[in-house]
Order: C-alpha cells, then structure tokens, then sequence
C-alpha cells in the first residue's frame, strides 16, 4: 500500500513501461592454468606464509575474509569473500559474477614490467557475446593489451585496456575489501571503500560470436610504475537460441493481465517461457517459469493482488542443440485498484506535498489537504487538512473495501489536533468524486494535542456495499493531523472509544468514554501510570474498575500535582478482555502542603514559576533566572520601574499557613543596595490588591548570604497563600533556597556543619547516598505536596529508593542535635 503516485492516473497505471532490465546469460569462464603469483593471505598465520608475492611491488597483499594471524583472533570484517565468488556490483552487469582462483595457490597474473606477458587458459570454452576482465593496477594505474584465442586458431585482438589503480578508481566490481603489509603483517581496512577490483569490458565482433574462447594472452603495455593484476573472467554466453521482445501487457484489471510478446527472431524457436513476480530481480536460468511452453504469442495471468507492480521476462525454447535462449528484458505493469479485504496505510512512501496514496481519492476545494511530515504518529509522513470557518472542509476517502457493510470490521487511526478540542468526521461516500454524497457514521473527538490515542470507528451494516469510508476535518480553523490507518477485523470483545478526563482534583479526575459495540455487561478496567512510553499489556494489571455498562466514572487514589497516563479496556467476560486504548494524558491539580522547599533547580532560565505556585504581573519583569543564584543554576528575578507595577510571587497553598507554628526563610539580594522585599499574603491568586503585607524586609546586600526569616501569625485567613512582592524603585531583586518550616528549625548558620551533608548522584537511579550520616538521626523522603512516602531511622549511607516513580523529591534530614536540613534531589 505504499506506492506513491498521483490519484488521477490511476486509470493509466497499467501502461507499459519499458526498463533496461535484460537478462543475459553470465557465466563465470575458469581459470584452468596461467596464473602467476599468490597475492591473497587467507587462512591461519603471518601472510607471508600464504602469499607468494605482492600487488603493489612494495609491500602489500589482499586479505580474504578467513584471514587470521592467530587462531583466537576475532574474524574480519572485512576482506574478499572466502568462497572466492565476487557478485559484479558494476550497474550495467546485474547477475555477473566471478569465480575466482584458489588463494592457496596462484591466483592472480601480475605484470611488472612493460612487454610482460602471461596466458589464462580457460577449463572450458564458450562461445560468448561479451567477456568481461576483473582486474586491478597496484602502486598506480596500468594499461595492458588482450589477445583473445579461439579453438579455431583464429584470435580477436584489444589494446589500449587501461586499469585503475587499486584505491579509488571508478567502475570497480568490488571495493573496500582491505589489504595486509607481508612484512609486518599489519592490516589495513580501506575504510570500507579500498582497495578495488575493476571490471573491464571486451566486446566479441560478431564474425566471433560463434566461436569458442580458448584463452586469453594479456600484455602490459605501459611504461608506468603499476603493476597489473588479473583475477578472473566472465561471459555473456552466445546462444543461437534468441529471446522474443516483450510488449505491453492488456487487459489489466485488478486481478489479472495478459502478457505479450513478440516472436524470437531465431527461426529455431517452437515455444516460449513466462515468469512474473512483484520483484524486479532478474530470472536466472534456474528460475522455474510460471507458465513455459507456450506456442502463442501471449498468455494471461493468474490471479494477482491490486493495485500491484508486477515484471516479467520471456524467454525462448528451441529446437535442436541450441535449447534455451536467455530471458528477454523485461516488461513491468500495475494491476487496477480493487476491493481491499483490509488495509494498513502509515503514508510514509508518500512524498510531502498535495497528493494521497493509490487507490485513495482527494476531494479538495480550498484549505489545506496535504501529506506532512510534521510530527506524525509513526515514520516520516502523514495526513494534514486545515479549513477555516468560511471555506468547505476536505474530504479523504479510502480505497474501497469487499467487506464494508459486513458488520465485522472496523476502522482505526491515530489522530491530533493543534487547538483541543477538534472534531474529526468519520463517514462514508457513495460516489468518490463527489463529496455532497458524504455520510457521517461518526464524529471522533480529538481533545489530544500529540499523538496517542488510537480512534476505533464500528461500521455498521447498513453501509451501502458499493460506498467507501471517507474521513473529513471541521472547518473551524485548527490542524488535523491523522496516521496508521487501519482496516481489520474486529475483536468479538471491542473496547470504548471517545475517552475524556475532566475535572481533574489533586487526587481524582473524572472519565467519559463511549460504550463499547460488543457491551459491557462485566463493566471496564482502567489503568494509569506516571507518563511514560511503556504501555500496558493484555497481562496488565488493572488499576481499578468501572460499573457494567456505565459510559463514566471516577479515577481515585491519585497523587496531587502529578501527571498521569490513562488506558481504559472492557471486560466481556472472566477470560476476554479488549484491547486497551488511550492514552488520554492528564495532570492533578495541586493540594495543600505541610512543608516546602524550593530550590527553582528543576526548572529552566525561561520558566516563571514552580508547578503549584502563582503570579501576578501588572508590568515590570520577574522570571526564574540562572543570573549568580544563592545555590545550584536557578533563583527568581522581580524588577518594576518607578512606572510600573510590582509583581507578586504567590506561594504554593499551605494547610497550616495560619497555625502560628511555622515560618518563611529564604536568602535573597539586591542589585543595587538597599532594597526592599514585602512578604504578605493574598486572597486571590489573580488580584494584586488583595496582597497584605506581613513583614517589609530590608535587604541590604548585593550578593548571598544571610537567611531572611519571617513568622506567620495566627491572624492570616485559613484561604490566603503566602506571597513575595518586589518594591517599583528600578531595582534587581533576587531570591532563592525558600522553605516553609516550623519555626524552630534552624538557620543555614546554625546548621552549616549539617549543610555540608549532601546527597549523590542527583539525579538517581535507584539508591540514593547520603555522604555522612553519622549525625543523622531520621531521613524522611516526601513528594513536592509534602506527602510521606518513606522515613528512615538510623539510616545507612545508602537509602534503596526504587519504588518511587520518576519525578523530583525532597530529603529532609533530622540531626541529633535537633537541627533539620532539606535538598532536593530527582529519581530518573
């Protein structure tokens, strides 16, 4: 299904087209004798033991793959095949091959000097139409002569032959096969690329072409340094037994064709073979024919799939002694586009632009109908369509089906939209070309951003048998991306569709599904985790449950200020569950905390504030900045002009803000001495007239140092949340290391021997260490919402972590000596 071509041609995609694809008939043509040297190091042991000589006249032989200088050595990777059997990588030659000789024995012609010469007898003749030569020039290029010498006494003469010199020469068979230094025993890979054997081409006049090659006389003609290397020899055997000319092929449905040909000009020819395959590599003469003797001059196909490339090759059957000709070059045709059973499509074969897959029809007016390769679901590409609220939405339809209005299929698909929430229009036509004919089936709605949820569509019975699925977008200006679609049978146990979260608490969130088509008789399950790429299986266990047949319910025991992933199935019975779908990605909303620390780390230099805090900017500037923090890379910037507003930093809620036992401590500074820092409260997160002042903070210092404390009284509303304003006097105001803690613990001064206590590695694994613990007498692990998950007494220098889920946590270390000290630290 991944063939990329235009949907208006398709009536037109049976045409012949015709293609350099010829079988000739190559045969390796043996050495019998005439070699002179021994120039491959194969086998265990220095190459010096099995090489007689070099290829370059200085120092270096080829390796083959085999090679090794010891036993226990690793293989290469490298090196020419050990079976001495080189595949032609020259374009021009597809099939040609070489046998080359032993290499533990002679196996290559070296030519030194000019006028030196050498004759390759051959084990046994042929007559051919071509020889071809693989040779190489070692130490720079050479040229040699070829006498080629029939049985007939009678010889074809060549000059002129220039071979390449054996690194980075052009037209080569093989390359980058690597070579040894015989007298160090060194070994060079050649990058991939070197050395090379060449393959040259000797054209037998046609007064020849019947004679047979007995050998092959090659002299060196050049008077240049290279040293000319000859290998081996192949042939395009002659036959009198011609192939025919292929001809298009007709009758071209989506199942079938009938193939043509033209007669072979060989007047001995009585039958002919066919073969076809959806491959276009080339029949050999041991490829069995799918139909052979045929005394026509056409034959029709077998049943074929639709819209398929097919290739094939004719070859002749002769009588007498010349039996078979060679196969012809080959024909290739595209069977019609047809019903589909099912259908996997991702369009990743398509190139971007405005078109769609075979077999599929665009019905476009204005807006945007496009393949993209804008971030989609799977590969490389797929499917954008955009309309605004005054232009007529696009229309998509599918190839057709034979199985649409079965009642057993459904259709699947990933789908995003960039503005939640969208609709996606899930429909069929009666006619392709027309898009008023479109009928909804169903309305998918796309509440998700990025891909992730898969979108099952049930199509019913009562779907025309002759109309085709078509998916349209909402003119309502915002981007429908879509990807792996999908055409297959349906489970007898379906799941839901149009899963929806809302109303998302620090500890629950609200679910909406559509019921599922097989029921729900033995109710839903559902899972979630912290997002992650991991989704669960069929042996997954479930999270929880929802009542028989609801369409609705409540997701319970979450964590506060966590982002979860949500998959919901169907039970159909104790033993078959559906598939699970989502997942439908949502975040809790924060809660109320008993403690804080914060430390801005997890954080980057754009952001403005931590998750759970809040701000209020009326003008002016504050951000989290990596400008000299009072620890680690991040602190808060506030600054407002004589002109501007202050800005108000508003604190995460505390359920003990008014229970007179805790305080606020932070380090802060100024850019310019002195400043002034307010710490106050708010009653409304997005009002700064609501801030109240607790206490003004002078701040006389430029950079680091002191603690900044201030106690909260009992007199703040139970509803109000602590927050920092900056004072309007064009001033920098920076603050960091901030913590919400009972108002006996200590100050960074009195605790500094403890501050040197510090946890490894940040981020973690699994075992988070702590560098001293002797003065330690509880740690106590808790999330950002300053929910207890672990505490450790007595604890040892490693503390075995590896329940928690990723995410950012605090240590808080309780000395013996009373005094208390918290990092944070991130769980990987």
């Amino acid at each position: 299904m991944k063939k990329i071509q235009q949907v208006s041609v398709l009536g037109f995609m049976a045409l012949f087209v015709g293609s350099s694809i010829f079988a000739q008939n190559f045969q390796p043509m043996p050495v019998q004798s005439g070699f002179n040297t021994d120039v491959i190091a194969n086998g265990v042991g220095s190459s010096m033991l099995s090489t007689s000589s070099d290829v370059d006249g200085v120092s270096f032989a080829f390796v083959s793959k085999d090679f090794k200088l010891t036993a226990t050595d690793a293989a290469l990777a490298y090196g020419l095949p050990a079976d001495g059997i080189v595949n032609s990588e020259v374009a021009t030659t597809p099939g040609l091959m070489y046998n080359m000789a032993s290499y533990s024995s002679n196996n290559s012609l070296k030519l030194s000097n000019q006028n030196d010469s050498g004759t390759l007898t051959f084990a046994v003749p042929k007559a051919a139409f071509r020889l071809y030569m693989l040779a190489t020039s070692g130490s720079g290029a050479s040229t040699v002569s070829v006498v080629v010498n029939f049985t007939d006494n009678t010889t074809q003469t060549f000059t002129g032959i220039s071979i390449s010199d054996w690194y980075n020469g052009s037209g080569f068979a093989i390359q980058g096969f690597g070579r040894i230094n015989r007298t160090n025993d060194v070994l060079e890979s050649g990058s991939g690329t070197n050395p090379r054997l060449y393959q040259s081409l000797l054209t037998i006049d046609a007064a020849n072409q019947t004679k047979l090659i007995q050998s092959v006389t090659i002299t060196k003609t050049s008077t240049a340094q290279g040293y000319s290397n000859i290998f081996a020899f192949s042939a395009d055997v002659y036959s009198a037994c011609l192939p025919p000319t292929v001809q298009p092929a007709t009758n071209v449905t989506p199942t079938g064709a009938t193939l043509n040909w033209a007669a072979s000009p060989s007047s001995t020819a009585v039958s002919y073979d066919v073969y076809y395959s959806t491959s276009p590599v080339i029949p050999t003469s041991a490829t069995v024919p799918t139909s052979s003797n045929i005394t026509g001059l056409s034959v029709p196909t077998g049943v074929l799939a639709s819209n398929t490339t097919y290739y094939f090759w004719v070859r002749s059957n002769c009588n007498g002694s010349s039996g078979q000709s060679s196969w012809s070059f080959g024909g290739n045709f595209k069977t019609l586009c047809g019903p589909m059973a099912s259908m996997f499509e991702n369009f990743d074969s398509m190139a971007t632009g405005t078109n769609l897959p075979d077999c599929w029809v665009r019905n476009y007016v204005n807006g945007t109908m496009s393949i993209s390769s804008t971030t989609p679901a799977s590969g490389t590409r797929n499917v954008y369509q955009t309309n605004t609220s005054a232009q007529t939405p696009s229309t998509v339809v599918l190839p057709e089906f034979n199985n649409i209005n079965a009642g057993t299929h459904w259709l699947k698909l990933k789908a995003r939209v960039t503005s939640a929430n969208g609709i996606l229009n899930v429909g069929y036509v009666t006619n392709p070309s027309d898009a008023s004919t479109f009928t909804l089936i169903q309305a998918l709605n796309i509440p998700n951003t990025s891909y992730g949820l898969e979108y099952f569509v049930n199509v019913p019975n009562t779907v025309p048998a002759n109309a085709r699925l078509a998916i349209r977008n909402t003119a309502d200006g915002k981007g429908y991306y879509w990807d792996d679609v999908k055409w297959e049978a349906m489970p007898a146990c379906t799941p839901p569709f149009n899963m929806a979260v809302s109303n998302a608490s620090p500890n629950s969130v609200d679910v909406a599904w559509g019921a599922a088509g097989s029921g729900a008789a033995n109710g839903y399950e559902y899972y979630y985790s912290p997002v992650s790429t991991i989704s669960p299986t069929a042996t997954t266990v479930a999270s929880g449950t929802f009542s028989p047949n609801s369409v609705n319910g409540i997701v319970t025991g979450l964590v506060p200020n966590h982002t979860y992933s949500l998959w919901i199935r169907t039970v159909c019975s104790a033993t078959e569950k559906s598939e699970w779908v989502g997942p439908v990605v949502f975040r809790t909303t924060c809660a109320p905390g008993t403690s804080l620390f914060e430390d801005f780390e997890s954080y980057t230099a754009t952001s403005i504030v931590p998750d759970c805090w809040a701000r209020i900017v009326p003008s002016g500037s504050q951000t989290i900045t990596s400008t000299s923090p009072a620890s680690g890379m991040r602190n808060i910037y506030q600054y407002a002009s004589a002109s501007n507003t202050p800005s108000v930093v508003i604190l995460p809620e505390f359920s003990n803000i008014n229970a007179n036992t805790h305080r606020l401590r932070f380090k802060a500074r100024v850019a310019t001495a002195t400043g002034n820092l307010q710490v106050g409260y708010v009653t409304s997160t997005t009002d700064a007239s609501t801030f109240v002042s607790i206490e003004s903070l002078s701040i006389p210092n430029t950079s680091y140092g002191v603690d900044y404390i201030v106690d909260i009284p009992a007199t703040v509303p139970a509803t109000a949340r602590l927050a920092i304003r900056n004072t309007n006097d064009a001033k920098a105001y920076y603050w960091d290391d901030i913590y919400w803690e009972p108002k006996n613990s200590l100050s960074i001064a009195e605790v500094s021997s403890k501050k040197k206590v510090s946890v490894y590695p940040n981020p973690f694994n699994d075992v988070l260490f702590v560098s001293e613990t002797d003065n330690i007498k509880t740690i106590k692990i808790t999330d950002v919402s300053g929910r207890v998950l672990k505490v450790i007494d007595n604890p040892a220098t490693g503390i075995n972590l590896n329940f928690l889920n990723s995410g950012l946590y605090l240590v808080t270390m309780y000395f013996n000596d009373g005094s208390v000290n918290t990092v944070k630290t991130i769980k990987k």
